[in-house]
């Protein structure tokens, strides 16, 4: 423990945010929803916006409220148990893109095209989902005890994963009630919803560290609140789909297929991003393993980015899937919001990593950790885009073209962590993650050369760069002023910047350009996972 945190003051604020998130969650599960009923483009414009905003603003409460906790959580656990921790979570990862089997995306994809009753889907997804849970658990807990029959990790990693493979089933009825509010285009309940059951984590998750129940009780935790927000998603469309459903089950062939390569791409890219802590593990130790998780943490807060935006437009363009100029529209208009976020971001984080983690983390985890996140960092750009891109392939129905794109990239991320993790450690599991993201670029970027799509991102992309450019030479600038000052000044030059080169603008949204703009409003100017 490398803080003196009072269990007794642990226990009584993870207490109150528990019973307060779960009020919030019933009252919010009070509330139904249904499928939208105007259909122009004027009102799809405003559910993209809407949804975009308030699952911005709804993530980015989730993910300040998980950074509060992780602050605390590892000050308490330290290097080692949060490496027990992490590779336990990093299992499950595995097994939960198993589980879905891509069908969050094929349902809100079809339903979202279909419109109408969606019980015959749901019901035939959620029986396939229940299904793999059922196989897929014991098989997440096999796993774990082979490592722990090689040595590899500790009991208490092998009992949090026997916790997080009992998740997988209330997983599995979340999943399948959050395609329903993809395609009727009401992501913004579910990220409501979401940042509940986080606030909900988060108590319990303190509670339990304030008892002494460490990783097992974090495990705990988040099973306790996956179930929680399954409720809460199901309660507003209506139990009673559970049991119309059984009796109006879409033949589950047809999705199967189509899920089968969503299914491999998830596991493939999970692989490619993830499978460096399988490696490190047994290679050089949890404390390792915690020390690279750490800085992993702060890149899956910069996911709030692409997790609202892209995930809002895809409703819009999966139906614009025949219309290249339209689905080019709405690509670009993602790629516009999540550059412009990413941009600042990854300079302050790459610029700054080690008072950063001196000062949310603790000495403990310098240097490793800076070091890692200051590699690691540049893997946000480079994932906006590949999930933007990987996304316009799903709306073309061309989802089986991911599946050699993902392989190739994994193949190349397992061998090359494979040669260079046991002589450079995470160092080099941190730039392979990096080279990875470039080399699924280059493979989607070859999957969609015949298609405007890439054409109408070169100019979503220049505005930011440019301030982004004079927001580094104002830190070069300014590079003798206290850290926290000098990121605010960059932070200010980077918003000026982007204002005067006209990233700003509406007309910078507009129809041409891709962003937030009704499309053709402004044509004459021409100016979218471990927390």
């Amino acid at each position: 423990m490398t803080a003196d945190l009072s269990g007794p003051i642990l226990v009584g604020v993870g207490a109150v945010i528990a019973v307060a998130a779960l009020a919030y969650l019933a009252v919010l599960s009070g509330r139904p929803v249904g499928a939208p009923r105007r259909r122009t483009e004027a009102a799809a414009q405003g559910r993209f916006t809407r949804n975009t905003l308030t699952s911005l603003a709804a993530s980015g409460f989730d993910r300040a409220v998980f950074w509060v906790f992780w602050i605390a959580a590892l000050r308490i656990l330290g290097p080692e148990r949060n490496g027990e921790y992490a590779f336990a979570t990093n299992l499950l990862t595995y097994f939960a893109a198993l589980t879905d089997f891509g069908l969050g995306t094929v349902l809100t994809r079809d339903i979202a095209r279909q419109g109408g009753d969606a019980r015959r889907l749901f019901g035939a997804g959620l029986a396939i989902r229940l299904r793999l849970a059922a196989v897929g658990a014991p098989l997440m807990l096999g796993a774990a005890l082979l490592y722990r029959a090689a040595g590899a990790v500790s009991t208490t990693t092998v009992i949090a994963v026997a916790v997080l493979a009992v998740g997988l089933f209330p997983s599995a009825l979340g999943q399948a009630y959050a395609s329903i509010y993809g395609a009727w285009e009401r992501m913004d309940r579910r990220a409501y919803a979401a940042a509940g059951a986080s606030a909900l984590t988060v108590g319990l998750g303190l509670l339990l560290l304030g008892l002494g129940a460490g990783v097992a009780g974090l495990a705990a935790a988040g099973v306790a609140s996956g179930a929680a927000s399954a409720l809460a998603l199901a309660r507003p469309v209506g139990f009673g789909l559970l049991r119309g459903a059984r009796g109006a089950r879409a033949p589950q062939r047809p999705l199967l297929a189509a899920g089968l390569p969503l299914m491999l791409n998830g596991l493939l890219a999970t692989a490619f991003v993830q499978v460096d802590i399988l490696i490190l593990q047994p290679l050089q130790g949890a404390a390792v393993v915690g020390h690279y998780n750490a800085a992993t943490k702060f890149i899956n807060a910069l996911n709030v980015v692409p997790a609202a935006v892209v995930l809002a437009a895809f409703p819009l363009m999966a139906r614009a899937g025949r219309d290249p100029d339209v689905l080019g529209r709405w690509a670009a208009r993602s790629w516009r919001v999540l550059f412009t976020l990413a941009a600042p971001a990854v300079i302050v984080l790459f610029t700054f990593a080690a008072p950063i983690v001196e000062l949310l983390l603790d000495r403990e985890f310098l240097p490793f950790t800076a070091q890692a996140l200051a590699i690691l960092v540049w893997f946000a750009p480079l994932s906006y885009l590949n999930g933007t891109l990987q996304y316009v392939v799903i709306a073309l129905d061309r989802q089986w073209w991911l599946t050699p794109a993902f392989l190739t990239t994994t193949v190349f991320n397992v061998a090359a962590n494979l040669a260079l993790v046991p002589a450079f450690g995470f160092h080099a599991a941190a730039a392979t993650t990096i080279a990875s993201e470039v080399v699924l670029l280059a493979m989607l970027a070859w999957l969609l050369r015949g298609e405007r799509v890439l054409r109408r991102l070169a100019e979503p992309t220049l505005r930011p760069a440019l301030a982004a450019a004079a927001m580094v030479l104002a830190l070069w600038l300014l590079r003798g002023l206290p850290w926290l000052a000098a990121a605010a000044a960059g932070l200010a030059v980077y918003a000026a910047a982007l204002a005067a080169v006209g990233g700003l603008r509406r007309s910078a949204f507009g129809a041409h350009g891709g962003g937030l703009g009704p499309p053709g409003a402004d044509a004459p100017t021409r100016a979218p996972p471990d927390r």
